[in-house]
């Protein structure tokens, strides 16, 4: 259920985002929105939300001394895995990935952050380690064989 009220937030917030900068009378410039990652934490310590559909796919999560943090594992295929590994504090950490042979590394040890890791296709990769404060590292892969790398410290 929480997953779904993340959903919802972060959908509201992109498409409240494209109106944000739309003043109507033509006065001038308005101030850029924020970047900061800002999302709904769980109402417990510490959560970890595996769903698995299809065949042979492998998810491990692993948080270590969090609090208000979530980690979200989504897989629909076949052979697909995703490792993650969380220490930081009032973080999230998603990944979903849809198709075969996706593999997917997250290491996260900021507080207030976010990573995002959608794959969609075939024998994608994609590895995330994020050590730095209130950041944002969204990874999307579409298609077949590719390969995202992101390392924010």
């Amino acid at each position: 259920m929480n997953l779904w009220k993340i959903v919802a937030v972060s959908a509201l917030v992109v498409s409240g985002s494209a109106f944000a900068g739309h003043t109507g009378g033509g006065s001038g410039p308005s101030t850029p929105p924020s970047t900061t990652p800002v999302f709904q934490t769980t109402d417990w310590n510490a959560e970890i939300q595996i769903y698995q559909a299809g065949t042979s796919n492998l998810a491990n999560a692993n948080q270590t001394g969090v609090s208000k943090s979530l980690t979200a594992i989504d897989q629909h295929g076949f052979k697909n895995t995703a490792g993650t590994n969380q220490t930081g504090d009032k973080s999230l950490v998603k990944v979903s990935q849809f198709g075969d042979y996706n593999t997917s590394n997250v290491s996260q040890s900021a507080d207030k952050s976010i990573v995002l890791v959608s794959q969609n296709g075939t024998a994608n990769y994609a590895q995330a380690v994020q050590s730095s404060d209130g950041s944002l590292a969204n990874i999307q892969q579409y298609g077949s064989n590719n390969q995202a790398y992101a390392s924010q410290h």
